[in-house]
């Protein structure tokens, strides 16, 4: 998924106690939290060829996703004074698993073991910018923004609604014509040159 994506869905995992129990400082931390592991992507500055060996790998590993949940918690503890420490560093560690997992439904996989192991999980679901996915996660952000106090409802039927939705991609065969522009086929109907999509 896109980083805005991560961030709106690491938001919705925090309506789920979060919210209730550590307020708005809690829920920031956990959407940090939620968007860490593409911490890794800083190595495209350094080429592509760092980029495609370390990227879903050095950030998206169970090792990297403890140590960056851990960080959190310990910045949210110490320096905003969001306790406990332990139920903050659960809650961090549930959004950063969930990034790492919903990268696996797209065309690249992750490497869950690294640096110990080079095993990938890719599960090559969904298309990289699939639109229906972006409005889906866009509109639970504005509905998130409108109804705060609605998030846990809001946050339950953007799961449900999200998981139904790979079921479906899974199930039935890759979309042709229009279905396939709108479920990510664009992308590389774009002209080269573009500058974001050509980075990515």
């Amino acid at each position: 998924m896109t980083l805005p994506e991560h961030a709106i869905c690491s938001a919705l995992i925090a309506q789920f106690g979060v919210r209730q129990r550590l307020g708005t400082r809690g829920v920031v931390l956990v959407t940090l939290a939620g968007i860490s592991p593409d911490a890794d992507s800083a190595a495209k500055l350094f080429g592509d060829e760092h980029f495609w060996s370390l990227h879903h790998a050095l950030g998206h590993s169970l090792l990297s996703v403890i140590v960056l949940s851990a960080a959190m918690a310990a910045m949210g503890s110490w320096i905003f004074n969001v306790r406990p420490f332990h139920y903050l560093f659960l809650w961090c560690c549930l959004a950063a698993l969930v990034h790492c997992f919903t990268d696996t439904l797209y065309w690249w996989g992750i490497q869950p073991f690294w640096p110990f192991r080079s095993t990938e999980i890719c599960l090559n679901v969904i298309e990289y910018l699939d639109l229906i996915v972006l409005g889906l996660w866009l509109s639970a952000a504005v509905c998130l923004y409108k109804f705060r106090n609605h998030g846990v409802r809001i946050a339950s039927l953007t799961f449900v609604a999200f998981g139904f939705y790979v079921v479906l991609r899974a199930a039935l065969p890759e979309p042709t014509g229009f279905l396939n522009l709108v479920m990510g086929g664009w992308m590389y109907e774009s002209p080269q040159g573009t500058p974001i999509l050509d980075w990515w």
